[in-house]
């Protein structure tokens, strides 16, 4: 053999590791960053589809933690209100309470304390007069969600969510203060207590950059700046950014972070994931392909030497199905016999890589559809009555406000219908509350059988309480459809000994108006069929009262 052909031979053989180097060096490359890029995105979108979890979830506690207060609020007797005693007994007598809050508290519209739930000793010793969400709770006679904040009474952290109660004038009389322990478990913490990974976590702050929830709890009432949160990612939160980003963190370290601000409170949902173990899996593919790499070049070296010929066409091919592979972004195989040699082992390699590539996308595309599947149903819940199947308030109030507001571009009528449950209290002591939830689930089950039209949206509105909404109905029309209401409940004969006529019956108040630009408001109409309700409670129950009737009322007095 002529020095000239071994060196040429060599050439090749070196051309050919070349190749061979050159080739797995860019399928690697090019597949390590469209799998990174595609993680990247595939787990932003599932970290913020966790966080829209997580943010429905939180609304849905606190909704149900509101509907507790009022409930407790609504059976408060009357001779309790301002008997320091009788309330002190009638919160005690409510140890469920426990489960939900750190403690309730009821107090007077001057701050002062007439009942506290977790210590009767702290009546009379402290004032809540000038708080905030006290002042806000009397201001708009509605239940607020306070900020984070260190107790006075307690010395604990803690987040308070404040109820009204109403005299019959229609002003708040009292109001009931319930705290809920940041440093506790909690249903915050159940949450957060979740781990993404190994060194993924999630916590609350609120939009004014203060800690309220942290697997950390020490953090907690602490600014985000103070305790080292100061990163570009939580800036961007902090001016309204939603979504997933990528970006250093307070330790200089490149970490996922994604946010999602609640609906039910000025808080914002972080997640916190580092891109080390993010994308750890990427690592351990990228040392084992470089280990493959190097031991394919070795070997495509060695045997280049011997068969040169015969490796150099196959190398072409599978060079030639790469670049077809590149140009048109498919996971096709490589065509072709599996040979019983290197070659072919690589074959086999290529192609199982592109299997489980197609094998991961299907497990991502399953995931997706779980996910939506979630999101539609958590969507459904969120604004459905679980006991009644009617729809909730929050839905109720949002038809209200769009069905004003188009009412209002029309010139046609809106008609709202309050209904509440006669006697209801009286059938829960009688009956018992499990006999209450039947009662109110066949009262959900008549109204949505009575002839309303599909466009009608019947709701529990609290308690005992389902309102109906009657987009362009007039009073007349509105007065008609809550007279077939009250004889359908009439129908269902449910006995209740506490009624004068032994059966179950309900009071309707009914009101209609055509909306004025900038002169009415949503709650006008709604706050008019509360007084036709009240009207007609005060004739004797089981009849139905409209606005016009509280007008007359209001002539004769």
């Amino acid at each position: 053999m002529s020095l000239l052909n071994l060196k040429l031979k060599t050439r090749l053989a070196l051309a050919v590791v070349a190749a061979v180097v050159v080739t797995a060096i860019v399928v690697t490359a090019i597949s390590l960053i469209v799998i990174r890029r595609d993680m990247r995105d595939e787990l932003g979108a599932q970290q913020f589809t966790a966080l829209q979890l997580t943010a429905s979830a939180l609304d849905a506690g606190f909704e149900g933690r509101r509907i507790a207060l009022r409930l407790l609020a609504e059976g408060i007797p009357a001779a309790a209100r301002h008997d320091p005693a009788q309330m002190q007994h009638y919160l005690e007598r409510h140890l469920s309470l426990r489960e939900q809050f750190f403690n309730v508290t009821v107090v007077e519209t001057n701050g002062a304390i007439i009942a506290n739930y977790a210590d009767a000793s702290q009546v009379g010793r402290f004032s809540l007069a000038g708080r905030d969400y006290l002042e806000d709770t009397l201001k708009t006679g509605k239940g607020v969600i306070s900020k984070p904040l260190k107790s006075k009474m307690s010395n604990r952290s803690v987040v308070l969510m404040t109820e009204p109660l109403f005299n019959a004038r229609g002003e708040v009389d009292l109001v009931l203060v319930a705290s809920i322990d940041l440093k506790e478990h909690n249903f915050l913490g159940q949450f957060t207590d979740m781990r993404l990974g190994k060194s993924g976590f999630m916590y609350i702050f609120t939009t004014d950059g203060i800690v309220v929830e942290h697997p950390n709890k020490e953090l907690i009432l602490r600014h985000m700046d103070a305790v080292g949160g100061r990163s570009l990612a939580n800036a961007q939160a902090l001016k309204g950014f939603e979504g997933s980003m990528e970006s250093m963190d307070e330790d200089g370290e490149p970490a996922l972070s994604s946010y999602k601000r609640m609906s039910s409170a000025n808080w914002i949902i972080g997640a916190h994931y580092l891109s080390a173990d993010a994308y750890a899996p990427i690592a351990d593919i990228q040392e084992r392909a470089i280990l493959a790499a190097s031991v394919l070049t070795l070997l495509a070296g060695a045997l280049a030497w011997w068969f040169i010929g015969r490796l150099f066409f196959p190398l072409q091919s599978l060079l030639a199905h790469i670049h077809r592979i590149r140009q048109d972004k498919s996971l096709e195989q490589l065509p072709g016999e599996v040979r019983q040699d290197e070659l072919g082992d690589l074959h086999g390699a290529f192609n199982a890589l592109m299997q489980e590539r197609k094998n991961i996308e299907t497990e991502l595309d399953e995931t997706r559809v779980n996910l939506e599947e979630m999101n539609k149903t958590l969507s459904r819940l969120a604004l459905e009555d679980a006991l009644t199947g009617l729809a909730n308030r929050r839905q109720f109030e949002r038809g209200l406000q769009e069905e004003f507001n188009r009412a209002a571009r029309t010139g046609l009528s809106l008609a709202v219908i309050m209904i509440d449950v006669d006697y209801f209290k009286q059938y829960n002591d009688l009956y018992g509350h499990i006999a209450g939830d039947e009662v109110l689930r066949r009262l959900g089950s008549a109204i949505r059988e009575t002839d309303v039209r599909p466009e009608d949206l019947p709701a529990r509105y609290g308690g005992e309480e389902i309102a109906v909404l009657l987009p362009g109905a007039g009073l007349e029309g509105a007065l008609t459809v809550a007279e077939r209401i009250r004889q359908s409940v009439h129908g269902l004969r449910i006995g209740h000994a506490a009624s004068a006529t032994g059966y179950l019956s309900i009071s309707i108040g009914v009101s209609a108006m055509v909306p004025r630009r900038q002169q009415d408001q949503p709650d006008d109409v709604l706050r008019q069929a509360d007084e036709a309700l009240y009207l007609a409670k005060a004739a004797g129950r089981d009849c139905i009262r409209s606005i016009e009737d509280v007008k007359r009322s209001r002539e004769q007095d």
